[in-house]
């Protein structure tokens, strides 16, 4: 015996609803071919305006009264729906007993948290807000509308937020050092966000180091193949028989509702470039430091007074020497008393935890080649991505050569920029990872993520024969003013 079409039935499961017991094992039911909400239900006026999922568990059955073996199963979507708000797709969990919950998990696992974002909490977040206040440096690229962060509590707790609309400032703040008052630039923003927030977030303080290490942190999310989409698309160029491609209008479709917002960025500069530190001297300069303070996070802080050219810093004394490593300090001699440790080149700051904090009041020695912050993003150029060149690994030369800690290359990955910095030690670290040789600009990278075909790949960077060393005193110039009176009245 055969089985024939009649036989071949999609039935329902258990519960077809949108509640969290939905889905469910396979029921006696079948799916009434050609009725009208058979599956789904209307779409209601609100949810033209603010968007709906509804997901509907299937299975394949044969309904036969025989044993006989269905070869090369297999279930498509032919069309989308002519409603052009409405997007349908397939994808499987490979369970029998899942319900719409463990689905739900599934679609949303497309994002996976990720290293730590360049901006932090500022203050408390309370639950229920729709709307969350950040801080990050004045150099740091601020985030998009559209893209997607992770908050996490120091408990553990973890929310995905999606951003709707950003605000950019800068303001001013003042702190103490030691006895003194220290002035010194943040970016703030004003977040709004697409759902509110189910747990209070404990943020930091403005400080120059940046995130307080005991409180929420921001971690940024990258894509990840957690579900596989089954969809449809019209053929944009007739396709003949014996064709092995086919050319589509999209490869892309709506998973769940999404909005486009714009956000205009005035007064800055054009470059995207971080300020690198550049020397202002060829010759080093020691700093003596002991009984500094401590913060909240249990570093010893240390001020230079200026900026520190990035891989010079070397530092001295009873606590062991150790030297300069991209953004923190590793031990090189003596005694190893180091646990943590970040560098602020920019501001001249070293944040060091000690294994023990009475070693904050050792006195030590730091050595570095001073600097100043330099703005500059003086060459750029863009590599188109094909069909034929799409891939995770790239190599330049870049000419002129780069200077240390300007180098930076953006790339589109699924509609959403990435963007990989030098850190200043030729190591390039961001959404990928490479290095760059500054003897022959020879630049290696390895992208997170595939490039979308049609954007390019930018890289941007500065030079260092942008500016010179002037050494000796200067002189104040003599300013002479003459005034001319041409008529007197009296």
């Amino acid at each position: 015996m055969t089985i024939t079409s009649d036989q071949i039935v999609l039935a329902e499961s258990q519960v077809m609803a949108d509640t969290e017991d939905g889905g469910g094992r396979m029921s006696g039911s079948v799916v009434e071919e050609g009725a009208i909400n058979n599956t789904m239900p209307d779409i209601s006026r609100l949810d033209r305006v603010y968007g709906r999922v509804n997901l509907r568990k299937l299975f394949l059955s044969v309904r036969s009264a025989n044993q006989d073996t269905l070869l090369g199963a297999h279930s498509i979507l032919l069309r989308q729906p002519l409603d052009p708000r409405v997007a349908v797709s397939l994808f499987q969990t490979g369970s029998h007993t899942d319900r719409r919950a463990d689905a739900r998990d599934r679609l949303e696992s497309y994002l996976v948290k990720s290293s730590e974002a360049n901006f932090w909490l500022w203050g408390d977040q309370l639950e229920s807000q729709r709307g969350i206040a950040a801080l990050q440096r004045v150099d740091a690229k601020p985030p998009e509308p559209g893209e997607v962060y992770c908050l996490v509590t120091p408990e553990g707790y973890e929310q995905y937020i999606r951003f709707t609309d950003v605000t950019v400032a800068t303001e001013i703040f003042t702190t103490y050092v030691g006895t003194s008052l220290y002035d010194f630039p943040l970016q703030t923003l004003r977040i709004n966000i697409a759902s509110e927030l189910e747990e209070d977030f404990v943020g930091s303080e403005p400080l120059p180091t940046g995130r307080e290490k005991s409180k929420s942190k921001v971690l940024t999310s990258q894509v990840a193949d957690a579900a596989r989409y089954f969809g449809a698309a019209k053929v944009s160029v007739s396709a003949e028989p014996g064709d092995l491609t086919a050319q589509v209008n999209s490869v892309y479709t709506n998973l769940v509702p999404s909005a486009q917002s714009e956000t205009p960025l005035t007064d800055r500069a054009a470059g995207p470039g971080r300020l690198p530190v550049v020397p202002i001297s060829d010759s080093t300069l020691t700093v003596n430091a002991d009984d500094v303070n401590q913060d909240l996070d249990g570093y010893a802080v240390y001020y230079t007074g200026r900026g520190i050219v990035p891989g010079s810093l070397v530092i001295g004394g009873g606590n062991g020497d150790y030297v300069d490593n991209g953004g923190a300090i590793k031990h090189s001699a003596g005694s190893n008393r180091l646990d943590l440790s970040e560098i602020d080149y920019q501001n001249g700051i070293v944040r060091i935890k000690w294994t023990s904090s009475s070693y904050k009041n050792n006195p030590i020695t730091l050595t570095f080649l001073p600097g100043a912050s330099y703005s500059q993003q003086a060459y750029s150029f863009g590599v188109p991505i094909l069909l034929q060149n799409r891939s995770l690994s790239y190599v330049q030369q870049l000419r002129p050569i780069p200077a240390p800690s300007t180098t930076i290359i953006e790339y589109m990955a699924l509609g959403r920029w990435n963007t990989i910095r030098d850190r200043g030690d030729g190591i390039l670290e961001g959404d990928g990872v490479g290095q760059i040789n500054y003897a022959s600009g020879t630049l290696e990278v390895t992208l997170s993520a595939l490039p979308d075909v049609g954007p390019e790949i930018i890289y941007s960077w500065g030079d260092p024969r942008s500016f010179d060393i002037q050494d000796g005193a200067t002189t104040e110039p003599n300013i002479v003013v003459n005034i001319s009176v041409t008529e007197l009245v009296s």
